[in-house]
């Protein structure tokens, strides 16, 4: 029997996104490419990532939120999970671009995490 090893956030260097509704996978992989310039890859095959990110009931959310986890690649261990909106704190209203949003905040939540 072989024990799993576990993956370190630290340690992820290539993510596999999974196809996510109103194309917000596009959002984030355009976001990991700006922001994590360098210290992380998108790749498109599957078998070639440290990291899964997939969506959490995306569909079913009409809050104008999103939680996404990054999965090992065997699906069997979150990594990392964060939530991001694209609610103004002082209008409350749904803002144009919500999706560019929700990414970018998103990436820069999983940055923070992977430099502490």
């Amino acid at each position: 029997m072989h024990a799993q090893k576990t993956i370190l956030l630290s340690n992820v260097r290539r993510i596999y996104i999974e196809k996510m509704a109103d194309n917000l996978d596009q959002y984030l992989a355009s976001a990991i490419s700006r922001k994590m310039k360098g210290a992380v890859v998108v790749v498109l095959n599957r078998s070639e990532a440290d990291a899964i990110m997939r969506g959490v009931n995306i569909g079913a959310q009409t809050t104008a939120e999103a939680t996404v986890q990054l999965v090992d690649p065997s699906e069997k261990e979150v990594i990392w999970s964060g939530t991001g909106s694209d609610r103004k704190v002082l209008t409350l209203g749904i803002q144009h671009g919500g999706q560019d949003k929700i990414a970018d905040r998103l990436v820069g939540e999983l940055k923070k995490a992977m430099t502490h």
